[in-house]
């Protein structure tokens, strides 16, 4: 690889694309996101010389978010959502943090080699993701909210 070529190559190993995860993909949306997470991969060699390989140096700091899907992807939120879920599942990435879109972070994700036990005994299914925490806004009970039961109200001026 020269490092003047700022063409996105992205490498599919041939253990990969024959897995029985990589089969059991369900979408196309699916393989777009796994491409789009590849290409987002920065290596460097580490090791002594003649026991070189290529380490992912990005590894947990890969961001991608749902106006960039909908931008180079042309897929709703929905349809991402569920493709992440779907890579997840397969052991294709992790979500390495957790971000909130109330506070403009983002989640980072990892490129994972689980899929290499997809469908083994060894293989060990990720919990769901969480929920989102939600704001109260204005509901029910809510100091602030309609329904409330504290309606007093005092303004100093």
């Amino acid at each position: 690889m020269s490092k003047g070529n700022k063409s996105a190559q992205i490498w599919f190993s041939k253990q990969l694309l024959e897995s029985k995860a990589f089969r059991a993909l369900r979408t196309a949306t699916a393989y777009k996101v796994l491409a789009m997470f590849y290409i987002k991969r920065q290596y460097s060699k580490t090791g002594r010389q003649g026991k070189e390989r290529w380490e992912i140096i990005n590894n947990g700091q890969i961001e991608s978010t749902y106006p960039e899907a909908k931008k180079k992807l042309d897929i709703t939120d929905g349809t991402f959502r569920n493709a992440i879920d779907e890579l997840r599942k397969k052991g294709f990435i992790n979500i390495a943090e957790y971000g909130g879109g109330l506070n403009k972070s983002k989640n980072l994700y990892e490129i994972s080699d689980r899929w290499k036990l997809y469908g083994t005994p060894d293989y060990k299914p990720l919990k769901p993701r969480p929920k989102p925490a939600t704001s109260k806004g204005f509901q029910k009970g809510n100091q602030f909210g309609r329904n409330c039961k504290n309606k007093k109200t005092t303004v100093t001026g």
